[in-house]
Parts: C-alpha cells; structure tokens; sequence
C-alpha cells in the first residue's frame, strides 16, 4: 500500500511502493540497478537526491509502468511536468466546448488525479445526470468519485461499479501526493466515507492488468441490458494550453479482450 509517511520525501516514497509492490528487498533492487545497497537505501530514505540518470535506472529496474514512471518525472522535475492538471473554475474557451459537443458518444473534460467533472456533452449529460458539471459559480466542483461512491443509483446502472470504482481511488490515492492539494483531497475522502466500502475499496490492491483494463458495463435504464463500453482518458498536445483531460466512452466491439472478473464471470 502507498501510506503517506510524512518524513520520508515522495520519491523515496514511491521507490518504495514499487519494491514492495514487485515483493522484493532493498538488496534486491540495489542488485537490479548495479549499485550498492547503502546507496539504494539512501535513494529510497530521501538521503540522496534522484538524478535523471538515476532515475531512469530505476525504472528500467523496476520495470515501472507508465504512470508510475511519469509520477517519478513530476515529483523529481515539478517545474517540467504537467501530471496535474484541471482547475475550478474551469477555463473553457467556446472551441473547447465546441469540440466536446461534436463527439458523438458520453465525452468529459475533468481535472487529473482528482477527477472533477470540468465539462459534459449533451450525450453525457444524457447518459449520466449525476455527473453534469457544477455552475462555474459553485463552491465546489461535481467529482466524478464522489458521485460514484455517494449516489445510489450509480451503482445500480454501472455493473461493474466495484472494478471502476477501485480504479478511481487507486488513481486518487497513489497520484495526488505531491500534486493535489492536501485539503481539497481531504474533502473528497471525507466525502466518499459515507460510503461503508470505502475503506475497504480505498486499501485494496489493483493489478496492472485489471488497472489497464478499459471495459466498462452500463445497464440500460429501460430494458435492463447490459451495454459495453470502452474508456479512455487524452492529454493534450496540441494546443498546450488546454487544462483538462479528455475522457470518452464508446461502443466496445464485442469479444474485445478484458480482464475484468464481472465479465469474465
């Protein structure tokens, strides 16, 4: 588990939520990175400051999947990254609404790791009321794992709530050290305890498989079927200054491979 320990600086941190993760010894990834174990141990204590070199070391080491290693950048290079991005109020142009409005399927721009819901198509204001957007005026903006821990309904229609649900707070919980501000994370935690699976949801584990799986199970508010569906969150590139990820849900193709046990069984 990534548990927050407030002396020990975030990257050592992650160093090691990876070792653990990977179940191996300091001597161990010490071995792995060609270097000697007190100097690992320093790396990891926050003793001794990551270079890029090093850096990049330790990741072909750990065999670091892309988000961790992307998370290891913007804690070691802050002024270079762009891990964190979304802000309330948000600053949508009309072009930027425009763009969502033209795509055909549910299509959401949010904040990242934090996930407030910044902008919505008229196919997502459709398709999932609870997560229209909040008046630019609000005090608060809709938060997409708020709602998914707070409205019943929710659970209801989403048939494999439990695997979406442990994905989002596996992002919130090993994603926002460092980059979302302590307070406004404390607000979405206290918020989703009222939920009684919280805590359970928040400390269980996730594979990288079933993390990376895009399946998503909506049941049709009429008939009762079960439709499927395929996630993806964009950055963007071009043009750099927007402050938001897309994120759309399409039709999936049906036998299209997933790991998710609610499927397969």
């Amino acid at each position: 588990m990534l548990d927050l320990v407030p002396e020990q600086p975030l990257v050592g941190l992650y160093m090691r939520y990876r070792r653990e993760v990977l179940g191996i010894t300091q001597e161990e990834a010490a071995r792995r990175m060609y270097i000697s174990v007190s100097l690992y141990r320093k790396l990891e204590n926050g003793e001794r400051a990551m270079s890029a070199e090093r850096l990049e070391d330790w990741c072909a080491a750990m065999d670091a999947p892309l988000w961790l290693l992307e998370k290891m950048i913007s804690l070691a290079m802050p002024k270079v990254s762009r891990l964190a991005i979304g802000a309330w109020p948000p600053q949508l142009r009309q072009e930027d609404l425009d763009h969502l409005e033209a795509l055909p399927f549910p299509a959401y721009f949010h904040s990242f790791p934090e996930l407030d819901v910044l902008g919505a198509n008229a196919a997502a204001r459709a398709a999932f009321p609870w997560l229209i957007p909040a008046s630019p005026d609000a005090d608060r903006p809709v938060n997409l794992i708020e709602q998914f821990l707070t409205v019943p309904a929710v659970r209801e229609i989403v048939v494999n709530w439990e695997t979406v649900v442990r994905r989002v707070l596996f992002t919130l919980r090993v994603m926002s050290p460092g980059v979302v501000a302590p307070e406004r994370l404390a607000q979405i935690v206290d918020t989703c305890r009222a939920n009684a699976d919280f805590d359970r949801l928040w400390f269980s584990g996730m594979s990288e498989e079933l993390f990376n799986d895009s399946l998503v199970l909506v049941r049709h508010p009429v008939t009762g079927d079960r439709m499927a569906f395929t996630i993806r969150s964009y950055n963007p590139f071009h043009p750099q200054n927007c402050d938001y990820q897309l994120f759309t849900l399409t039709p999936r193709a049906p036998g299209t491979p997933t790991v998710d046990p609610v499927a397969i069984g």
